[in-house]
C-alpha cells in the first residue's frame, strides 16, 4: 500500500467538521434535485428507445449507480494556494443500485482519519470500498496518476431520497501544492464491484458511470 506524505492540513478537527457538515447539507439539497431529474428522465428515455432493438436498448442502458462530482466542476478553479476539496456522491437509480450501496457491501458513514491504518493513497475507502478516484497530477512518489486516492477521503455519509440510497464522499486536500498549484488536473472517478484496486490498471469494470473532468487547482 502506498502512503507517503501528509495530505491533510493542520486545521482543527472541529473547524473541518463544521465545513464538511455545511458541504454535505448543500450536497443533499442539490442531489435531491439531481435524483428527481434522473427519475423524471427515465420514462422519456424508455419511450425514445421503444422501437429500438434489444441489442440497442442494452447498449444504452444506464448503470444502476450514478456518480456525481459535486465539487469541483469542469473548468472550475478549485481552492487556493494548492489547497482544495473534492466532493462526490453515489446515487442509486433502482433496487440493484440500493443493493450495491448497502451497508452489507461496506457502504456506511464513517471518518477515515489520517494516521489510521486504513488511511493512505493506494488504499480503498474503508466506508465506500468500491470507489476509484485518480488525479492526473498525483506525484510519482506516491503512485502517480494511476494511484487510487479513495483511501485519503476523510468523510463518508449516507442518506436515502425517494427510497434510493445515496453515499457522499469528501476529501479535503490540506497540504498546499501536493497535487499542483495554479495547475490543470483531470479527475477520474467511478465505482467498481467489491474492493477497488490500489493502482488502476485499465482492466477495471465500472458499475457506475465514469466521471472525467478537468479543473484548475487554485494558486
Amino acid at each position: 500500500m502506498l502512503q507517503r506524505g501528509n495530505f491533510n492540513g493542520g486545521e482543527p478537527e472541529t473547524g473541518r467538521a463544521k465545513r464538511r457538515g455545511r458541504r454535505l447539507a448543500r450536497a443533499a439539497i442539490r442531489l435531491t434535485g439531481i435524483a428527481a431529474l434522473s427519475l423524471a428522465a427515465a420514462p422519456t428515455a424508455l419511450a425514445s428507445t421503444g422501437g429500438a432493438s434489444h441489442h440497442n436498448s442494452r447498449r444504452f442502458h444506464k448503470p444502476a449507480i450514478e456518480l456525481v462530482a459535486i465539487t469541483p466542476g469542469p473548468g472550475d478553479t478549485a481552492g487556493a494556494g494548492g489547497v482544495f476539496n473534492v466532493d462526490l456522491a453515489l446515487l442509486a437509480r433502482n433496487a440493484e443500485g440500493n443493493n450495491e450501496l448497502s451497508a452489507g457491501n461496506g457502504y456506511q458513514p464513517g471518518i477515515n482519519s489520517p494516521g489510521a491504518a486504513t488511511f493512505g493513497i493506494g488504499k480503498p475507502d474503508p466506508f465506500a470500498p468500491g470507489l476509484v478516484v485518480t488525479l492526473s497530477t498525483t506525484p510519482q512518489a506516491v503512485g502517480g496518476p494511476r494511484a487510487n486516492l479513495a483511501g485519503v477521503f476523510q468523510l463518508t455519509d449516507v442518506a436515502r431520497s425517494h427510497g434510493l440510497a445515496q453515499v457522499f464522499n469528501d476529501w479535503e486536500v490540506g497540504k498546499a501544492g501536493a497535487f499542483g498549484e495554479n495547475t490543470q488536473t483531470t479527475l477520474t472517478a467511478y465505482l467498481v464491484q467489491g474492493t477497488a484496486p490500489g493502482i488502476v490498471t485499465g482492466s477495471e469494470k465500472p458499475i457506475s458511470n465514469v466521471v472525467r473532468e478537468t479543473f484548475t487547482i487554485g494558486g
